[in-house]
């Protein structure tokens, strides 16, 4: 039982992070997000050791980075620090250290072996949303039209339901995700709460989805379908990938998995000037760093378009 701050700052971070997880995480996240911050914490345990609460600084934490950076690509340390520093930032909250020892650290990690884009162009995500063939109701093409359309993970995208489209206020409630990894399916709790949020449509999807849906059961996954004994039919995720692929492929594009047309979703609205706060809240990201370090390659590119123009600027008072 904790007692006093300084019986806090004598315990193993490894330990604490052990605590913390279980009292902030553990039911408040998917089971498949609370895994992972349990192998975090064994990594912990196995990287520092002997390391306090009070002894963890920012030299400790980069040599933290380092080593596990040997083992994983560059992705995959950055979810590991991220899931680090969700923990130190309640722990200076609470006053149990004064810096963060997080603060700047540079991320490292093994080379990226994939062979796919991570998302398409702006002139490439148009060629690919009209390359859609939209002729038979509620395909694999209206999948990937409401993912392009919304940014949505590929498990909350199998979840929507007719009853989660407003067409009057011209939104989509997120509030939950498809069980797609258990044979028999089923809905379950969105990936973290910050998961849970409504996002607008334009007025174009919202009136090409409301003929296909408006006579289908209110609480049905609209994506998922049914046997003839009434059970729900399994979904994969290589398979959507599959099929992705050879559209692309027809369409003269590169190649890209279904959760590419997330980070394409989002780069195209940073490309055109939407802020990284709204994107952000649109993505359903725990906080807003998140968001920035993942599209941090487009906002260099706008950093760039940016300086460009205040040079214009200027010039042109000047």
């Amino acid at each position: 039982i904790r007692v006093s701050k300084a019986s806090i700052k004598k315990e193993y971070f490894w330990k604490y992070y052990l605590e913390w997880m279980e009292t902030y995480k553990d039911g408040a996240v998917a089971d498949v997000t609370y895994n992972k911050y349990r192998i975090t914490q064994q990594w912990l345990r196995k990287l520092l050791p002997n390391v306090t609460v009070a002894a963890f600084n920012r030299e400790k934490y980069q040599k933290m980075i380092n080593m596990y950076s040997q083992y994983h690509e560059k992705q995959t340390v950055t979810d590991f620090h991220h899931q680090v520093k969700a923990c130190i930032r309640d722990m200076q909250y609470e006053g149990y250290i004064e810096r963060d020892p997080s603060w700047k650290i540079v991320i490292k990690g093994k080379p990226h072996h994939k062979t796919h884009e991570k998302f398409l162009q702006v002139d490439e995500y148009k060629k690919l949303l009209q390359g859609l063939d939209l002729s038979h109701p509620l395909d694999p093409n209206w999948f990937i039209l409401l993912i392009a359309k919304t940014g949505l993970r590929f498990a909350e995208a199998l979840a929507v339901t007719p009853g989660d489209f407003d067409f009057q206020r011209r939104c989509l409630t997120i509030d939950k995700t498809w069980d797609y990894k258990n044979p028999a399916g089923g809905f379950k709790k969105t990936k973290t709460i910050t998961s849970n949020r409504t996002i607008s449509l334009d007025w174009q999807i919202l009136g090409m989805f409301k003929p296909q849906i408006e006579s289908l059961p209110k609480d049905e996954p609209i994506f998922i379908k049914k046997d003839e004994a009434g059970n729900y039919k399994r979904v994969f995720n290589a398979t959507a990938n599959a099929r992705l692929s050879v559209l692309c492929k027809k369409l003269g594009l590169p190649h890209i998995s279904v959760h590419a047309l997330r980070h394409t979703h989002a780069s195209v609205l940073l490309a055109n000037g939407v802020s990284i706060n709204a994107i952000s809240e649109r993505l359903g990201h725990a906080n807003v760093s998140i968001t920035q370090e993942v599209y941090a390659h487009v906002l260099d590119e706008l950093r760039v378009k940016d300086d460009q123009k205040i040079m214009a600027v200027m010039m042109e008072v000047s």
